[in-house]
């Protein structure tokens, strides 16, 4: 068998998870009654409904909690069969759950906020790790601000999400999460001590990350924040990124002749 039939088949077993059809060559093997085809077909079905259910709740178990059990198992079956794994390795899947559940009719807004939240956790838990560049500070005495970049560490990223979301990520119980909590706002996310952290963020700060993350120079980032928020602290900024081990290294940019 070449390697694009194998590939042909196997797209059809995926397909055939998701229907009713029998007709499957990848399942030839298992005999060649219709009946014997079904069952095989049938067990194939169960054991990716229970994979797709624990691939799920290894990255989205804050969302678990909030939906309950069973409602989970069926949105880790109906995600499987909109969206199936392309890789051999689950860690991978499950980055559309957010937009699988903004699409569904009269879906609230907190469980899509959480799934976003639940995504970005388990991205930057498995960012790759990155020492603080320490010396390269020495650039920020040194160099004008429109000369710098600042560098933050591999899977920093920022999200919408809520405040509830946000509670609920962290296992606040229900009577803990307040009312009208539910607007969305900036939210930091990164890794600490190789555990995932979130906290929102206020206008000056939101719109500093974003343009650093976009590669803009750091007197661009500047003016952009204090657009955003007049009294914003670049030196208390710079401490609390420090902190948090959300900052890697700060960088010369090469600027064009004109």
């Amino acid at each position: 068998m070449s390697r694009l039939e194998l590939q042909a088949d196997q797209a059809a077993l995926v397909a055939a998870l998701s229907s009713s059809t029998v007709e499957v060559q990848g399942l030839l093997g298992l005999g060649p009654a219709a009946a014997g085809l079904r069952r095989g077909l049938l067990a194939y079905r169960v054991n990716a409904q229970a994979l797709a259910c624990r691939a799920l709740a290894a990255v989205y178990s804050p969302l678990r909690d909030w939906l309950g059990a069973a409602s989970f198992e069926g949105l880790a079956w109906a995600f499987w069969r909109a969206s199936p794994p392309q890789r051999g390795d689950l860690a991978e899947w499950g980055e559309g759950l957010a937009d699988f559940l903004a699409a569904q009719a009269e879906m609230e807004a907190l469980p899509c906020q959480l799934a976003r939240l639940c995504w970005a956790a388990h991205r930057v838990e498995a960012a790759r790790d990155a020492e603080l560049d320490a010396p390269s500070l020495a650039l920020l005495a040194q160099r004008e601000p429109r000369d710098l970049g600042l560098r933050l560490r591999p899977g920093v990223c920022l999200v919408q999400a809520s405040p509830a979301a946000l509670a609920c990520w962290r296992g606040a119980p229900e009577a803990e999460i307040e009312a009208g909590e539910e607007q969305a706002c900036p939210v930091l996310v990164w890794r600490q001590a190789w555990v995932a952290r979130a906290r929102v963020l206020a206008a000056g700060e939101h719109v500093f990350l974003q343009a650093l993350l976009a590669g803009e120079d750091l007197d661009t980032a500047l003016h952009l924040a204090f657009s955003a928020q007049a009294d914003f602290d670049f030196g208390i900024c710079l401490q609390t990124l420090l902190q948090e081990d959300c900052l890697w290294a700060a960088y010369e940019i090469e600027t064009k002749e004109s």
